[in-house]
């Protein structure tokens, strides 16, 4: 089990051996810069804050808020519609049982819009109110009671 003089010797491996032309140059990486403060600023002499992004990555992310129902916006539409052409039943009515003539067509119109009108404001009402509902800020619910 006789080895031959260096065989075993990393020093005798050609490609080992310091050869200026087989070598490769040394890297040197220089060291992360890091921010200069003044020595008057405030934190100069204090650590660093922490990264928004981890503080933000270690809280609970909140639920995305549900998205809009359209069909209850529709439906509430709906609903104040009706009481928007009852409204306007009423109102025809009062009109014929005073001696002030209307003619139809405006009788036609008045209907047309108070019925659009209730149905234009119930859905914003229905619109809001699942908005206001599905508002994740705290300070959005809290409401103003008491100031003026």
């Amino acid at each position: 089990m006789n080895q031959p003089s260096g065989a075993g010797d990393p020093s005798s491996n050609p490609a080992n051996q310091s050869n200026p032309v087989n070598k490769p140059a040394p890297v040197n990486k220089p060291a992360p810069a890091k921010p200069q403060q003044a020595a008057g600023t405030p934190g100069a002499n204090t650590p660093a804050a922490p990264n928004p992004a981890s503080v933000m990555a270690a809280a609970p992310s909140p639920s995305p808020p549900a998205p809009l129902s359209g069909r209850r916006v529709v439906a509430a539409g709906m609903v104040s519609g009706c009481i928007g052409l009852a409204l306007s039943f009423f109102l025809r009515a009062v009109v014929a049982n005073t001696p002030v003539r209307v003619t139809s067509l405006t009788l036609l119109w008045s209907t047309v819009l108070l019925s659009c009108i209730g149905f234009g404001a119930g859905m914003a009402l229905e619109a809001v109110r699942q908005l206001s509902e599905n508002n994740p800020d705290p300070a959005y619910r809290r409401g103003r009671r008491g100031e003026r």
